[in-house]
């Protein structure tokens, strides 16, 4: 874990129901955020901000449970941290590697559709439009300018949007859904642990 995100997970594991509703999760199976309150008396909105927050970080495995809502569980019912000290970057080149295994998944995927407008589209939107998340990546990853994980995940949902919204237009909803989160789990599979310990797939699940 970079140190960033072990500064934010204390943060959020000092709140008040914080470690109340993590014990509600120590079952293994899967809880709604609803469910969570009502078992343990508190606002709904208390136990979705915390549990979307964990999740974000890691620290609790999250699942689409419909359209709206998702639904949580632990994957162990011990949490332990294993802070890098020596890193004050973070993981920032493997992060770039996360993101650029899932863009070239998802125009393998578009490809294998035979639909070279959109994938012509998709292309220049990527290497046009979006200049600040080329040089985004050179300055941070190569140059190590300011910026951090967080700042390149703001670029990449403004490009997953982008993206999203041709494919969505040109496939169809359905299919297109079904293109991005193809490419998310070939990502996964090749970093599961970086991409649930730095929140990477936070911009490409909206």
């Amino acid at each position: 874990m970079d140190q960033q995100t072990f500064q934010q997970a204390i943060g959020l594991l000092s709140g008040e129901h914080s470690l109340t509703i993590l014990r509600s999760l120590r079952d293994g199976n899967w809880h709604l955020s609803s469910e969570v309150a009502r078992t343990l008396d508190i606002h709904t909105t208390t136990a979705s901000k915390f549990l979307q927050r964990v999740a974000d970080l890691g620290l609790v495995e999250r699942q689409a449970h419909d359209s709206r809502t998702f639904e949580y569980r632990l994957r162990s019912s011990h949490l332990r941290f294993d802070v890098d000290l020596s890193d004050d970057a973070g993981p920032l080149r493997e992060v770039v590697d996360f993101y650029v295994v899932y863009f070239q998944s998802l125009f393998e995927k578009i490809r294998s559709f035979g639909a070279p407008a959109i994938q012509t589209e998709m292309e220049h939107r990527l290497t046009t439009d979006h200049q600040e998340l080329r040089r985004a990546v050179f300055d941070q990853m190569i140059v190590g300018a300011q910026g951090g994980i967080d700042y390149l995940r703001e670029l990449v949902a403004e490009v997953h949007r982008d993206l999203w919204s041709v494919c969505a237009q040109g496939l169809g909803e359905v299919p297109a859904k079904g293109v991005f989160q193809a490419a998310l789990r070939d990502a996964m599979s090749v970093y599961p642990d970086l991409a649930y310990r730095c929140g990477l797939t936070r911009p490409l699940e909206s």
